[in-house]
């Protein structure tokens, strides 16, 4: 029960000696119904100060003004309050009558709410607190909530906080029904939640959360839902990343907008389910420890029960997926004591909220049955997702006025954008993807207003993201757009977000997104389309050629004459890459010294060599004619990209750096090459891939290489080992000979087609346009045909 004061039996029934207007039963939405409450210190006590007097008598002024009007009618009694303005037209008020009698009240309850402020001031500080106390111990839950509310919304003070923690805070859960009617969780949203977080009710905060008023909020209520913010992004947290799109982003102050920027980024960088993940890997250790062979992220059966801590979700998961069931597993995580998350039932947008946590999970799943060896589930994984975010594109909110202003410029609609995330600009390779992925709508692949979203720090390289400002709208934080709107659009991910793990097809087909723009690529080079980055990169140089003024000045200090020729080489290393040998995806790494004969091979032929790559690279054996740029002061953005552009081939594996050389269409040698997904590769390249073999020492051949069966086991070390696979790098004559093959088809002297081996091969590849339009080395093919071309 809620404390009473002494002697106050009578009081909580409306009767006895204050029986008073305090007592009113504040029951409706309305906010100058509590000005009444006014009366009341005049019946509590008689204080001799002139402006306590002045207080109590404007108090009784104003209230008696609004009986008068007929805003009001006050009568005596337990229930001495009710609205007497009637609608109109029945059942509903008028838009413009309910709009006045909004404003009415609210300048009644202002002008009530600093009459009491006064009053308070003029009781003094301890006698005020005493008089507090004595007030809510007469009134009901009811009326001492609403009071509170209403003087903190309109006196932007916290009187009476610890009254209401001690009064009211006991019997929240029993009322809480009352308290989240909607007047008052519509017209008190801030102060509700305010006052719910005071008493910890996080998780009826959560369910209040759409209705947040953005262009109320202040410190004391920011100061709060930060705190609630930081603890949840510390565990659990899909029910506020749900609502992040119910978020009014522009007008946001920056220090307030920083509380919600972190949850955004989590989201950004794929850390949605990274409690589900370390409570996920803590199973699995205590599992392994137990003598369980259980594998790690796979089977996709099994881990989806195992791996989600909602349990509707699961069930989602397995019905939409097909999956077999596995209840044991449920029933094993309850007995361990499994706390099972969900969605409030009565959130009033619980549907949306559950779609996008669906969105959330399917787009978890795209990478982890990539990287566990499963990539063959990513086609039905994405058609869910797409299918669920065509679900959720009913709800897509309204855009900000400033989001509009951009959209208007770009003359689109919200509705037409394909957002691109940070995926797509963080890494070099990746920008080498969203090259390909542009033209695969100006093919009509796919249609939409692309807009690219990118953090300033996380670039590899401006100069070369910097290009595609002329063919898709790049929003980077902190440059050329305004924190509300970049983060807005990054809250809209489920409704408009563009996958850069999977590509569906107008005829309903899905597969992973590099084995759509291998293709893509292939057709575009057969209908003898030129490369677009390099036609940009092209047109600015002649705008602005500092770049290759340095460029210039560097080739005389290195000791290059004019008319010699370099070749660009770079070595995906362990060392640059902070790589572990042996585990995760250093499979795809290689040791530089199998490349010397062929770079031996370049500066014998009269060219020189450019070592690129980041600066932690191991160093390069000193050589005659060789340039170790990466780990040299000459290097800087602007100079990677030129000294591509301005190289006769490249040496290159599959690494995102490549992807720079295909975009140029510069003739490349892919060596070590190993890859589940098909590889962006133009015309003049050619590979030799890195040599894989089953446990009995048999290789692949180009049909098992590619196959379902075995081509999702090479993303890393632990998927290989599970397939009972093994690779070795290219040796050092294969490399040789694929880097003599390219300097062929580079010479700018050869007449006549490029040297190479037919098409016949292709007919081994399991999936269409695996390989781009490249071509295997001819040695390579000629070394290895008769397990390469055996037939499956």
């Amino acid at each position: 029960m809620r404390p009473r004061c002494p002697g106050s039996a009578t009081a909580s029934r409306g009767t006895g000696p204050f029986a008073s207007p305090f007592l009113l039963r504040l029951q409706a939405p309305g906010l100058a119904a509590d000005a009444v409450a006014l009366y009341a210190p005049a019946r509590l006590g008689r204080y001799p100060h002139p402006e306590a007097r002045r207080a109590c008598l404007n108090a009784r002024r104003l209230a008696t003004e609004a009986a008068l009007h007929g805003t009001f009618d006050i009568v005596r009694g337990p229930r001495m309050f009710s609205e007497s303005i009637h609608p109109n037209p029945p059942g509903r008020s008028a838009p413009r009558l309910r709009d006045l009698r909004r404003s009415l009240k609210s300048n009644l309850a202002a002008h009530a709410v600093k009459a009491i402020g006064r009053f308070l001031n003029a009781a003094g500080r301890e006698r005020a607190e005493s008089l507090k106390d004595l007030i809510f111990a007469l009134m009901t839950f009811k009326q001492a909530f609403m009071v509170t509310l209403i003087f903190h919304r309109y006196a932007h003070r916290n009187e009476f906080d610890r009254q209401f923690r001690y009064f009211c805070g006991p019997d929240l859960d029993k009322e809480m029904q009352w308290v989240l009617a909607s007047g008052r969780s519509d017209l008190y949203s801030n102060e509700l939640i305010l006052f719910l977080l005071m008493c910890e009710k996080e998780k009826r905060v959560l369910e209040l959360f759409p209705n947040i008023d953005w262009d109320r909020v202040d410190d004391e209520f920011m100061d709060a839902i930060g705190k609630l913010t930081k603890k949840l992004t510390s565990g659990y947290f899909m029910e506020l990343l749900a609502q992040a799109h119910t978020i009014n982003w522009t007008v946001l102050r920056p220090q307030h907008l920083r509380l919600f920027a972190e949850l955004i980024k989590i989201m950004l960088e794929h850390r949605t389910f990274r409690f589900e993940q370390m409570s996920f890997e803590g199973r699995q250790r205590d599992a392994r420890r137990d003598g369980d062979p259980e594998l790690f992220e796979a089977p996709l059966d099994r881990y989806v029960p195992e791996f989600f801590c909602d349990k509707e979700l699961i069930e989602t998961l397995v019905i939409q997926l097909g999956l077999p069931r596995h209840d044991d597993i449920l029933t094993a995580r309850e007995d361990r004591g499994q706390y099972w998350e969900r969605f409030p039932a009565d959130h009033p947008q619980r549907k949306v909220l559950s779609e996008i946590n669906l969105f959330y999970a399917y787009r978890n799943l795209l990478l982890t049955t990539y990287h566990s060896g499963e990539g063959f589930h990513v086609p039905q994984v994405y058609i869910k997702l797409r299918e669920t975010q065509q679900r959720l594109r009913r709800h897509l909110p309204a855009p900000s006025p400033q989001l509009k202003a951009i959209l208007k410029k770009l003359d689109t609609d919200l509705s037409d954008v394909k957002l691109l995330s940070p995926d797509w600009s963080a890494l070099i390779g990746h920008n080498g993807h969203l090259n390909v992925h542009l033209m695969m709508r100006e093919m009509g692949w796919w249609q939409g207003q692309p807009m690219l979203l990118a953090y300033k720090d996380r670039i590899a390289n401006k100069p070369f993201l910097s290009l595609f400002s002329d063919i898709c709208p790049t929003l980077t934080l902190g440059e050329n757009v305004s924190a509300g709107v970049w983060h807005e659009l990054a809250s809209l991910t489920p409704f408009i977000g563009d996958s850069h793990q999977a590509f569906q097809f107008e005829d309903g087909r899905a597969v992973y997104w590099n084995d759509a723009g291998s293709l893509a690529l292939q057709q575009w080079e057969s209908r003898q389309r030129t490369f677009p980055l390099r036609d940009i990169y092209d047109r600015r140089l002649l705008a602005d050629d500092r770049v290759e003024q340095t460029y210039q000045e560097y080739r005389r200090r290195w000791g290059m004459a004019d008319g010699d020729w370099f070749v660009c080489l770079h070595v995906r290393d362990a060392q640059a890459r902070n790589d572990t040998e042996g585990v995760g995806e250093s499979i795809r790494n290689a040791s530089l010294a199998t490349y010397l004969d062929a770079v031996r091979h370049i500066t014998e032929c009269g060219g020189w060599v450019v070592r690129m790559g980041g600066r932690r690279v191991p160093p390069f054996p000193m050589m005659d004619r060789v340039i170790d740029y990466a780990r040299s002061d000459d290097q800087f953005p602007e100079m990677d990209i030129h000294l591509m552009r301005r190289a006769r081939m490249f040496i290159g594996t599959t690494s995102g750096f490549a992807y720079v050389a295909s975009s140029f269409g510069i003739p490349t040698a892919m060596v070590n090459a190993l890859s589940s997904i098909g590889l962006l590769w133009s015309r003049d390249t050619r590979f030799a891939l890195k040599p894989v073999h089953r446990a009995d020492g048999t290789m692949l051949s180009l049909s098992e290489w590619t196959s379902e069966q075995y081509r999702w086991a090479y993303p890393t070390h632990e998927s290989m080992a599970r397939a009972r696979l093994a690779v070795s790098e290219s040796s050092s004559d294969e490399i040789l000979e694929t880097v003599r093959e390219v300097l062929d088809i580079s010479d700018p002297r050869r007449k006549g087609p490029p040297p190479g081996v037919d098409g016949s091969w292709e007919r081994h590849v399991q999936v269409p346009g695996f390989f781009g339009s490249s071509r295997p080395s001819k040695y390579f093919l000629e070394k290895h045909a008769q397990n390469l071309l055996r037939e499956s």
